[in-house]
């Protein structure tokens, strides 16, 4: 086996176990039910049962130490077979006080099938197990009684003061003389036993209390005192009193002793009182020892505290994703130059799109992904784009070759559509498509529906990484800013390397996902320009437009974005105030795009007096806007949460030097004294730049013949090419 079988082995037993670890969790907190005083119901039970009898039996066992196995197989079915009627423990019952152990003593005492009662030991109280005795159990000490017996139940661990219980025994022995037979049961012995140490206060209560009990019970005719403490089964008969050491009950699984299994049977008859041992004489052997003390240990893990829990389970899950990341060591460090390059150019391909939002919607997303779709329509590809049904569809949207998903609902903030990806329209379609290769937009929703389409037919799947979704997680109703980073990374991350190949618009960006651990192939492939989008507005138009907006003395900014909260218009109007403040130059600026900021940011224009510099246009479609470019001396741009920038090349590809914030898409299409000057995320040093560009004609002139130059490499028709290219590569790298 080699190292990478072996490596998804360890991750799928540890993915194996963190399910159970989950799926285990839920099922006690909702499956197994809590329980409370159960030795008071377990009496009524035994009341019940003998009330018209006038022999009965039961057993007594000691030291069960949580070992249920043993208990289940051994003990249950010789007490069921001698016909006991109750049971009677006399402590050590669980193997400390921990909340898992008296669950798991009750889940398994349940199998017993006859009522049964508690006497408290040391191991009970451990671990602050006092209270949950109580709670589950009942008192520490108290008594009860049958028609011919009286029952009494001490606390030998030091719990309870013994100046009360003596005070409280002594009246209930009196209570107790009417009875034909009285039963004391404590944890503790009240003699040493040969062979142990007679000073181990873990066995026997110290000599003064012993010889006050041994005294008090001589003088009130105590029938019999059952005690656990010891392993081993012992009896003797002090004064007319007989002194009954239970044995091992099962316990002592870290701890082997050659002592037996065992109980004592109790018959309770008219005349007189016997007594038996029960041995069970064959023993667990090394190994099932070991193996009941590991199901003991996982059963305590499950009820530790849920904080624990979790950071377990993330430490776990941390694990499994260093194995992961383990596992998809970058592959593709070079492309292969082994492809049969004829082979690229042979049938027209067949290609299905998802993505989660389209036209008539507005962005830079629906735009780039259009014009991929038209551009590759053009060069003979069939394509068939999948995208959500608006409200309201524009007439240049209307395309058979674009199917309409059915919607769940639509959000309360843009009646955005949220697609019903469990149709069963959308598997239909795309079975009658026949595609060659899907290409999704997105790595979640309608684009992990794409991709699982995909994986049923084993056809390959190419992703494009259009948006920087940690910077759009303010939209996501959930706390902490972190958390949610973490998330939208691990989400690219792990959807990126499901995908055949991965284009991105900008070298920055393939950067970017190459060290969150993308191991996929990847291709930077900007999204084009349509330069007919220029060609069709005769000069007289463009000054059409320049004087609609800005007198002949004025400057003519623009500036195209949404107006949402990650494309940081605030900074830019904070930075235009600026700009009115250090440059004589006149200047408007136009604001171009809607959004669900639109009305805050009018009203901020508004307070901070700029009214008469800054315009709000709202929504142009895109040959109107690259109107706009033709018309205007300068681009202004903020935005940090671009993977290219589309507009910033629209803007270079009508005249428009650049003044931009420093940031991922902006650094890769800026060249800094060239095109336009990217700065630092400060509205002095952006602002600063915007004056000097006003003021310098000459200089702007330059660049605005540089940003066209530049622009001419982003043309729609050579980035389709470099795609299509992409997806013959791609399909004949998946070949058989």
């Amino acid at each position: 086996m080699n190292r990478k079988k072996k490596l998804k082995l360890l991750l799928a037993c540890i993915v194996l176990l963190m399910v159970t670890l989950v799926g285990y969790k839920v099922y006690l907190f909702v499956y197994e039910a809590d329980y409370e005083a159960l030795n008071a119901d377990n009496i009524d039970q035994i009341a019940l049962r003998l009330h018209d009898k006038d022999t009965f039996s039961f057993a007594v066992l000691g030291n069960v130490e949580n070992s249920m196995k043993i208990f289940e197989k051994r003990f249950v079915p010789l007490i069921q077979d001698k016909g006991a009627d109750f049971m009677v423990s006399v402590g050590n019952a669980v193997s400390d006080g921990d909340e898992s152990k008296y669950r798991l003593l009750h889940r398994g005492f349940q199998k017993l099938g006859i009522p049964y009662v508690l006497a408290i030991g040391q191991n009970e109280v451990n671990d602050f197990g006092t209270i949950k005795f109580y709670r589950h159990f009942g008192p520490l000490f108290f008594s009860f009684h049958l028609p011919n017996s009286y029952f009494i139940f001490l606390d030998s661990t030091g719990q309870t003061s013994w100046k009360w219980q003596e005070r409280w025994l002594k009246d209930e022995l009196e209570l107790a003389r009417m009875y034909p037979y009285r039963f004391v049961v404590l944890n503790h012995c009240l003699s040493p036993l040969p062979g142990f140490d007679p000073d181990d206060a873990k066995y026997i209560l110290d000599e003064n209390r012993s010889l006050f009990l041994h005294e008090l019970f001589s003088r009130n005719q105590v029938t019999a005192v059952f005690s656990g403490g010891y392993p081993g089964y012992h009896e003797t008969v002090l004064q007319g009193v007989a002194y009954i050491v239970s044995g091992g009950g099962g316990g002592l699984l870290l701890g082997q002793t050659k002592e037996p299994y065992q109980f004592v049977r109790v018959v309770v008859g008219q005349d007189q009182v016997t007594y038996e041992n029960m041995a069970i004489s064959h023993r667990l052997g090394p190994f099932l020892y070991k193996l009941e003390t590991l199901k003991l240990f996982l059963h305590s893990f499950f009820y530790m505290s849920l904080f624990n829990f979790l950071v377990t389970l993330s430490i776990i899950s941390l694990f499994a994703l260093r194995l992961y990341s383990l596992l998809i060591r970058q592959e593709h460090f070079y492309r292969d130059f082994s492809i049969d390059e004829k082979a690229l150019s042979k049938e027209p391909l067949r290609v299905a799109m998802f993505t989660n939002n389209y036209l008539p919607f507005m962005g830079g997303v629906p735009i780039s992904i259009d014009r991929l779709y038209r551009g590759l329509v053009g060069t003979g590809t069939k394509v068939k784009l999948f995208a959500p049904l608006y409200p309201q569809q524009c007439p240049a949207t209307q395309d058979d070759r674009v199917f309409r998903c059915p919607v769940l609902f639509y959000t309360r903030r843009e009646n955005f559509p949220i697609s019903n990806i469990f149709s069963r329209k959308i598997e239909a379609e795309f079975k009658t498509f026949d595609c060659d290769l899907v290409h999704v937009h997105h790595p979640f929703w309608l684009g992990k529906k794409g991709m699982q389409l995909a994986r049923k037919r084993g056809i390959p799947v190419v992703f494009t990484y259009h948006t920087r979704l940690e910077r759009y997680t303010h939209y996501i109703p959930l706390p902490g800013t972190i958390l949610k980073n973490l998330t939208a990374h691990f989400l690219i991350k792990h959807f990126a390397n499901k995908c055949d190949a991965i284009i991105t618009p900008t070298a920055s960006t393939e950067e970017y996902l190459r060290n969150l651990g993308v191991s996929a192939l990847i291709e930077t492939i900007p999204t084009g320009i349509r330069m007919e989008d220029y060609k069709r507005w005769a000069p007289h138009q463009v000054k059409a437009l320049r004087s609609r907006y800005a007198a002949p003395q004025d400057r003519l900014l623009i500036s195209v974005s949404r107006m949402a909260q990650e494309k940081n218009v605030d900074f830019m109007i904070d930075g235009l105030a600026k700009v009115k403040n250090r440059t004589h130059i006149p200047f408007k600026c136009l604001l171009i795009g809607d959004g669900p900021e639109k009305e805050r940011l009018e009203k901020k224009v508004a307070e901070l007096g700029m009214d008469d510099w800054i315009v709000f246009t709202g929504y142009m479609a895109p040959h109107e806007v690259a109107l706009c470019y033709l018309a205007a001396d300068l681009f202004v741009f903020a935005s940090t949460s671009e993977t290219q920038g589309m507009v910033l090349l629209e803007a270079m590809a009508g005249g428009c030097p650049v003044v931009a914030v420093r940031a991922s898409g902006v650094y890769d299409v800026v060249k800094d004294g060239y095109n336009g000057f990217k700065v630092a995320e400060s509205t002095d040093n952006w602002a600063d730049a915007v004056a000097s560009l006003l003021e310098d004609d000459k200089q702007r002139s330059g660049m605005s013949e540089n940003s066209q130059i530049f622009a001419r490499d982003y043309s729609m028709k050579k980035t389709t090419a470099k795609i299509s290219r992409l997806y013959r590569r791609v399909i004949i790298l998946g070949q058989p």
